[in-house]
């Protein structure tokens, strides 16, 4: 009896030497994670992903690699953001993560605008159009009025949903202007409504990935319930057409 006290003793010291220092690596924060109550997570694998902080889908968790010196409060509120019920008790949970400063050294850069294109504004126009309509059809007009920019830096992605960073910038909507010149207006549009998915998980708390609710929510709205999608560029006829009606909207707006 006294060898198992000692030993479990020496057990509890060894936790609180551990504890006084923070994790090194992804091994060492998901043993401090599961102390805090972690469960059905069997592995960690630490990220530079400026877009999203902490994810988690078929018992992976993915985290910025700067919250390895985050403190108690940040790290426990990742295992009520992976282990919550509702969607407020993770919403709750993303605030607080947020919070943390991550370290210099894995901060995002700074987003700059790419070259712009005489087409730009007319092109942000109609996407803004678009973004508020499939808002108020799809979502019940509960998602926020966000950024959409065009970037021409994508070569394989179509777009992307950037969450807010805690450094004071918006989450956003990018559509790769290649995208749209290549593949047309309406491939355009079905990316928007893809990305705007990603907008709706955000900002109901769910985990920004193209799991199950990513896959129910799409089917939903009636795009493709995937990760990436195989397009062919539409004949040169029909992409003349499309600016051609983009333009005609554009002029009966101004």
């Amino acid at each position: 009896m006294k060898k198992f006290v000692a030993s479990r003793i020496n057990q509890l010291l060894q936790l609180f030497l551990d504890f006084d220092t923070p994790p090194r690596n992804a091994e060492q924060l998901l043993h401090r994670l599961r102390v805090y109550g972690l469960k059905g997570i069997t592995k960690l694998r630490l990220t530079s992903n400026r877009a999203v902080m902490v994810s988690f889908s078929c018992g992976e968790l993915r985290v910025n690699e700067g919250y390895l010196e985050a403190p108690e409060g940040v790290l426990r509120a990742i295992v009520q953001f992976v282990q919550g019920r509702t969607r407020a008790e993770r919403r709750d949970a993303q605030r607080v993560i947020l919070t943390h400063p991550v370290a210099a050294a894995h901060r995002a850069p700074v987003r700059r605008p790419g070259r712009a294109d005489p087409q730009d504004p007319v092109t942000l126009r109609e996407l803004a159009h678009w973004h508020q309509e499939y808002n108020l059809r799809h979502f019940g007009g509960t998602l926020s009025a966000i950024p959409i920019r065009l970037s021409g830096r994508m070569r394989s992605r179509l777009g992307q949903y950037t969450t807010a960073t805690p450094y004071g910038e918006r989450a956003e909507i990018t559509i790769s202007r290649t995208h749209i010149r290549k593949h047309g207006w309406a491939e355009a549009l079905h990316t928007l409504l893809h990305e705007m998915v990603h907008q709706w998980q955000a900002e109901t708390g769910l985990p920004i990935d193209h799991g199950p609710t990513f896959r129910a929510k799409a089917q939903a709205v009636g795009i493709a319930a995937q990760a990436r999608r195989e397009l062919r560029a539409p004949a040169p006829a029909a992409l003349v057409v499309a600016q051609q009606e983009l333009g005609l909207r554009a002029a009966r707006q101004s």
